[in-house]
Protein backbone atom coordinates (compact mmCIF):
# COMPACT_ATOMS: atom_id res chain seq x y z
CA UNK A 1 0.00 0.00 0.00
CA UNK A 2 1.36 3.47 -0.70
CA UNK A 3 0.72 7.17 -0.06
CA UNK A 4 -1.54 6.78 3.56
CA UNK A 5 -2.37 10.05 5.34
CA UNK A 6 -3.70 10.41 8.71
CA UNK A 7 -7.23 10.95 9.60
CA UNK A 8 -6.93 11.50 13.42
CA UNK A 9 -5.44 10.15 16.67
CA UNK A 10 -3.69 6.49 15.38
CA UNK A 11 -5.94 6.26 12.17
CA UNK A 12 -5.03 6.92 8.59
CA UNK A 13 -6.52 6.42 5.17
CA UNK A 14 -4.73 4.61 2.14
CA UNK A 15 -5.21 7.03 -0.70
CA UNK A 16 -3.56 4.55 -2.95
CA UNK A 17 -3.61 0.72 -2.62
CA UNK A 18 -1.07 -1.15 -5.50
CA UNK A 19 -1.83 -4.43 -4.52
CA UNK A 20 -4.03 -4.96 -8.39
CA UNK A 21 -4.67 -8.39 -7.36
CA UNK A 22 -6.58 -8.26 -4.05
CA UNK A 23 -10.15 -8.42 -3.71
CA UNK A 24 -10.30 -5.03 -1.58
CA UNK A 25 -8.59 -2.76 -4.62
CA UNK A 26 -11.00 -1.46 -7.15
CA UNK A 27 -9.16 0.77 -9.52
CA UNK A 28 -6.04 1.50 -6.75
CA UNK A 29 -8.83 2.29 -4.16
CA UNK A 30 -8.79 0.17 -0.70
CA UNK A 31 -12.51 -0.78 -0.45
CA UNK A 32 -11.97 -2.59 2.84
CA UNK A 33 -13.65 -0.82 6.28
CA UNK A 34 -10.49 -1.52 7.81
CA UNK A 35 -7.11 -2.74 7.19
CA UNK A 36 -3.93 -4.13 9.52
CA UNK A 37 -0.86 -3.45 8.52
CA UNK A 38 2.35 -4.94 9.69
CA UNK A 39 6.13 -3.98 9.42
CA UNK A 40 9.28 -6.41 8.19
CA UNK A 41 12.28 -4.28 8.14
CA UNK A 42 11.23 -1.20 6.93
CA UNK A 43 8.81 -2.33 4.43
CA UNK A 44 5.48 -2.01 5.34
CA UNK A 45 2.89 -5.32 4.61
CA UNK A 46 -1.09 -5.42 4.46
CA UNK A 47 -2.17 -7.88 6.52
CA UNK A 48 -5.91 -7.28 5.22
CA UNK A 49 -4.66 -8.45 1.56
CA UNK A 50 -7.19 -11.27 0.14
CA UNK A 51 -6.55 -12.80 -3.54
CA UNK A 52 -9.31 -12.22 -6.32
CA UNK A 53 -11.17 -15.18 -7.05
CA UNK A 54 -8.84 -17.34 -9.31
CA UNK A 55 -5.79 -16.16 -7.61
CA UNK A 56 -3.46 -18.67 -5.08
CA UNK A 57 -1.37 -17.31 -2.11
CA UNK A 58 1.39 -16.14 -4.98
CA UNK A 59 -0.31 -13.24 -5.55
CA UNK A 60 0.33 -12.04 -2.04
CA UNK A 61 4.29 -12.07 -2.16
CA UNK A 62 5.33 -8.65 -2.43
CA UNK A 63 1.68 -7.30 -3.58
CA UNK A 64 0.50 -4.55 -1.11
CA UNK A 65 4.21 -3.87 0.32
CA UNK A 66 5.95 -0.51 0.60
Amino acid sequence: MNDTGRTGEGQSFVSRCGATGCRYNEEQNCTAGQIEVDFSGQMAQCLTFSPQDGQGDAARMGEGTR
